[in-house]
C-alpha cells in the first residue's frame, strides 16, 4: 500500500521496483499519491504497483542545545545572545565582532569572537588584531576586554592570558526547551507584563544606566508586587526560536519563597507566545543557589565563556 491523501506535502523516502530487477530509492516531499518532489526541485514520478516499501520522515525535534557540532552550537546561541543585548556600536575586524556601549555591561563592552576556530579568524595578523582592539577600546575610553566562548576559542584564550589579559568572570550558559506551558498560580504576588520597562523596574537593580541598550531590541518585562511594592523582576527577548533570559532578580528579603521560579516561568510562557521554542541564560559559574534554580527548571549547562580585560584596567564592569 502506498502512502495516503492525509501526508501529502510531508517529506518520505519511497523504494522502488526497477523494471529490471533492483531498486530504486526516491527521497523528497510528497505531492500527489504518486509523485515526490525531490531536493534538487525535479519531481519524481511512480505507481503504486512500483512501491516495495514506503516511510514518512519525521522532522528531528529542534531542541535547545542539540543537532550539530559544539562549535557551531555555540555560534547560534552567543549570535542569539548578542542580538537581545545589542550594543550601541560595532565594528567586524575578519570574524571578530567589536562591541561598545559606554562604562556600563562588559556585553556591550567586549570583543565577541564568532569566526573560524581556534581564534575566531580575525582576518589579519593576531598581534596586529589585538593591537586594533586594544585601540578602539582606549579611543572610546572603555576597558578592552574579551568575551570568549569556551571551548571554541581556548587557544585565543591562552594567549590572551599569555600577554596579560586578566580574567574577570567565567559565566555558565544554560539552555532548556520550552515544550509546555508552565502553570500560572495564584499568590499574593500581583504581576505585570509590559514590553517596556517602568522607572520603577530599572531602580530595583540600578539599572538606568543600561535602558537604552534594553530598549534597544524588542523584550518582555515581567515584575511581581506585593503590598504595593516591587519585589521581583526578569527580562526576556526573542531572537528566532530563541529567547534569552536576563536581569533576573529577587528583594533579598522575599527569596526563598519559589517567587525567582514562578517569575521565570511567566517569562518562559511569553516568550513562547511570541514564537519561542528554546530559552538560554547566563550565570556567574560561582552562583551556585541560581544555578541550582534554574537546573530545577529544566536548563541545561551547555559551555561557558570567560571575559578577559587588559592587564592594570582599574575599572571592573557588571556582566
Amino acid at each position: 500500500m502506498g502512502p495516503g491523501v492525509e501526508i501529502i506535502g510531508a517529506r518520505i523516502t519511497v523504494r522502488l521496483h526497477e523494471p529490471g530487477g533492483g531498486f530504486r530509492d526516491v527521497v523528497g516531499t510528497l505531492e500527489t499519491l504518486t509523485s515526490v518532489r525531490k531536493t534538487d526541485g525535479s519531481l519524481a514520478h511512480f505507481s503504486h504497483d512500483q512501491i516495495a516499501i514506503w516511510r514518512e520522515i519525521k522532522p528531528v525535534p529542534d531542541r535547545a542545545g542539540h543537532g550539530a557540532p559544539l562549535s557551531i552550537r555555540i555560534q547560534e546561541i552567543e549570535i542569539a545572545a548578542n542580538a537581545t543585548w545589542p550594543a550601541k556600536e560595532e565594528l567586524r575586524i575578519g570574524g571578530w565582532l567589536l562591541r561598545a556601549s559606554g562604562p556600563f555591561t562588559m556585553r556591550a563592552n567586549s570583543v565577541l569572537p564568532l569566526g573560524e576556530v581556534p581564534y575566531g579568524n580575525p582576518g589579519i595578523e593576531l598581534e596586529k588584531a589585538i593591537n586594533t582592539v586594544v585601540r578602539f577600546y582606549r579611543e572610546r575610553k572603555i576597558v578592552p576586554v574579551f568575551h570568549i566562548p569556551l571551548p571554541s576559542y581556548e587557544e585565543l584564550d591562552r594567549e590572551l592570558s599569555e600577554r596579560g589579559w586578566e580574567e574577570k568572570v567565567l559565566a555558565n550558559v544554560m539552555v532548556a526547551d520550552i515544550s509546555e506551558k508552565y502553570p500560572e498560580i495564584s499568590d499574593e504576588i500581583i504581576w505585570e507584563t509590559s514590553d517596556t520597562p517602568s522607572n520603577e523596574w530599572l531602580e530595583v537593580q540600578h539599572d538606568e544606566p543600561i535602558a537604552q541598550i534594553m530598549g534597544s531590541y524588542p523584550a518582555i518585562y515581567v515584575g511581581g508586587r506585593i503590598n504595593g511594592r516591587l519585589i521581583a523582576v526578569g527580562r526576556a527577548s526573542n531572537f528566532e526560536k530563541w529567547t534569552t533570559l536576563s536581569r533576573l532578580f529577587v528583594s533579598e528579603d522575599f527569596r526563598g519563597r519559589g517567587i525567582g521560579r514562578t517569575c521565570m516561568e511567566r517569562l518562559l510562557n511569553n516568550a513562547r507566545e511570541k514564537g519561542a521554542s528554546k530559552a538560554l541564560l547566563q550565570v556567574d559559574s560561582k552562583n551556585a543557589h541560581a544555578i541550582t534554580l534554574y537546573e530545577n527548571l529544566g536548563f541545561r549547562f551547555h559551555h561557558s565563556y570567560r571575559y578577559r580585560a587588559l592587564a592594570h584596567s582599574e575599572k571592573n564592569q557588571p556582566c
